[in-house]
């Protein structure tokens, strides 16, 4: 199968690398995380053990790309989510009648901006709650320079039909092609489920570690970080209600005792790339998360004051980082 990463960061290098070694495989991304590939390999470790992958064409320049009119069996779409709609409409250049697009991108709202420039029925959606790292060639810095470290994984990656709620035989043959590469991956009838009940645990966990610089164990330990993450999801869950969708569990104090019993157990010692984005000045996926909630909030009047709150403070963090320029 031929396969383009569109933003080749921490998690499409993940993709990129593990479907690599029987799939061929071009990674889309920034000038010096891919230079430092092509000079050394893709180089991952972590959980899931110690790997160089060196079978990977690497695009830099689409411009050139599209040039060549590449024709692709799957696009994995896995930039920041405030890049969607313009990844929408590169992609639209090269997509083929044939070719899946595969969002495996945080929050809400990638989806939905993928159809407004995409055929819809071309688009999947993936549940992706595995930790990732980039981290330089040097002293293991986290910079970006050719080198992944997988954190954590709290459960498979899941992947659905964005139109439909239906487990179709492409959704079976890309979670096959995913777990034979090594990323555990299922077929879902629900991906929107799945996608909300990660929201909750990203909108939960990644502001809080952010604005205290910490890892995600230390909320969970903490009575007042606690009681902050209870709100967060009670009104996510509020929210998801009012706007019809079926959350599962289907009420917020079954997911929190999911939450503090299982999920963030698994991803104790993880720091979320918020942090790390706040750390690089680059924005983060803030709107897309807590700020989303905020939005759907406003729409089916129902209130979220905690969320909107966190959303204020990561955008105030964001202000006080420097901007830096990355190649």
């Amino acid at each position: 199968m031929k396969i383009l990463v569109f933003g080749a960061g921490a998690i499409g290098s993940a993709f990129g690398g593990f479907l690599s070694a029987q799939h061929e495989v071009t990674l889309l991304g920034r000038r010096r995380h891919l230079e430092a590939v092509r000079r050394n390999g893709l180089k991952v470790s972590g959980i899931w053990g110690r790997h160089t992958f060196r079978r990977l064409s690497l695009e830099t320049d689409f411009e050139g790309l599209a040039h060549r009119r590449p024709e692709y069996d799957l696009i994995l779409v896995t930039v920041k989510s405030f890049d969607t709609a313009r990844a929408a409409g590169m992609i639209k250049r090269i997509l083929r009648p044939g070719t899946v697009v595969l969002s495996l991108q945080n929050g809400l709202g990638n989806v939905e901006a993928l159809h407004r420039r995409l055929p819809a029925g071309q688009v999947l959606a993936g549940r992706v709650i595995f930790g990732v790292e980039l981290l330089s060639a040097t002293r293991g810095k986290p910079d970006g320079g050719g080198q992944i470290k997988i954190t954590v994984s709290a459960e498979p990656t899941a992947v659905g039909e964005t139109v439909k709620r239906a487990v179709t035989p492409r959704v079976k043959r890309l979670a096959v092609l995913f777990s034979k590469a090594g990323i555990a991956t299922v077929p879902c009838s629900d991906i929107d489920s799945l996608l909300w009940k990660k929201v909750a645990y990203n909108c939960a966990l990644n502001p809080l570690a952010s604005l205290l610089k910490t890892h995600y164990g230390f909320l969970g330990e903490n009575g007042i970080t606690r009681l902050i993450m209870d709100e967060v999801v009670e009104e996510i869950f509020d929210v998801a209600k009012a706007a019809g969708i079926s959350m599962k569990p289907s009420a917020a104090g079954k997911y929190l005792k999911l939450f503090y019993g299982k999920l963030l157990p698994r991803t104790y010692h993880h720091h979320p790339s918020m942090l790390q984005d706040l750390n690089r000045g680059r924005p983060t996926e803030i709107d897309a998360l807590n700020g989303a909630i905020v939005r759907l909030g406003r729409k089916y009047r129902v209130p979220a004051p905690v969320n909107r709150r966190l959303t204020e403070l990561i955008k105030q963090e964001e202000r006080l980082c420097p901007r830096r320029t990355v190649s």
